[in-house]
């Protein structure tokens, strides 16, 4: 398993755009790197009139022998040439050996940050995440601040029950759809099983049976238990435990049985989830 989970998202812009070329994650690979920047450079010097300053930034880049010395923004002419470390970017990978589990070795295409489409006749924008689909929209009558609301597309198109929405009671359109990125990030990396509550009408038999969750596949995945926490699993095996109360609260399991609090402040459970992720995969590192 990967356990440098830093990356570096390499290309280039015009200065006030967005990138227009494709930009690459990479890992810990200074030779890697620079070789992308050469490209990048080389390419727009070929399509400018005056390539002095475009060959004045690779003569200084060409002497850098570390990544740290790489990483920033390097300015030359209306281009920006940058470096940008990256924590589990998540980005898609296309390499037949590992596919969608690549082992960090590999180069892969940064992901494209998701982005808000134009409202439609009804009010409601949509935006992609990784293969899913979202909408926001205002469950008032009218748009009002503080009721907007995300949700996800099912598959058939058909609208999903209130359970699924992924935020409810937003203040603004912008807000929803950036909270609901920020909570569903930790999905690239964590599988996150369907919310079970303990009502009046389980049994208690069930109640015991799921009060601790267990799961039946490998990889990283978060499961709910009837008494409203969630445990982290890797590879089945518990790594740590999630209270979503007020404020959210996560402990990671420790080589001596016992749980030990992480300190942090999560908006989401998925977060402190993704914390105890990253908490396991540094200590063994």
């Amino acid at each position: 398993m990967n356990t440098n989970r830093t990356r570096y998202h390499v290309g280039f812009h015009e200065i006030g755009l967005d990138s227009e070329y494709r930009v690459e994650c990479i890992g810990e690979d200074v030779a890697e790197i620079f070789a992308w920047l050469e490209g990048d450079i080389s390419g727009v010097a070929e399509d400018v009139e005056d390539d002095a300053p475009l060959d004045e930034l690779y003569a200084r880049l060409a002497k850098c022998d570390t990544v740290a010395e790489l990483v920033g923004e390097h300015t030359a002419d209306a281009f920006v040439f940058f470096v940008r470390p990256v924590t589990d970017c998540g980005c898609p990978c296309d390499c037949d050996e590992h596919g969608e589990e690549c082992d960090g070795e590999h180069r892969r295409e940064a992901a494209a940050e998701p982005q808000l489409a134009e409202t439609d006749e009804q009010g409601r924008s949509s935006f992609k995440f990784d293969r899913a689909e979202y909408v926001v929209f205002n469950t008032a009558s009218k748009p009002l601040d503080g009721y907007w609301t995300v949700e996800r597309v099912a598959a058939d198109g058909s609208s999903l029950p209130m359970r699924e929405y992924v935020l409810v009671g937003q203040q603004t359109r912008e807000d929803a759809f950036a909270l609901a990125v920020e909570k569903l990030r930790p999905s690239r990396h964590i599988t996150f099983m369907p919310q079970r509550d303990r009502t009046i009408t389980m049994s208690q038999e069930d109640q015991d049976a799921e009060e601790y969750p267990t799961v039946t596949r490998d990889g990283w995945v978060c499961a709910w238990s009837t008494a409203g926490y969630v445990v982290v699993f890797e590879d089945r095996v518990e790594r740590g435990i999630v209270w979503p109360g007020k404020p959210i609260e996560a402990s990671v399991a420790g080589q001596d049985g016992r749980q030990h609090d992480l300190d942090g402040t999560w908006r989401f459970y998925e977060q402190a989830a993704a914390a105890v992720r990253a908490h396991v995969l540094d200590a063994r590192a």
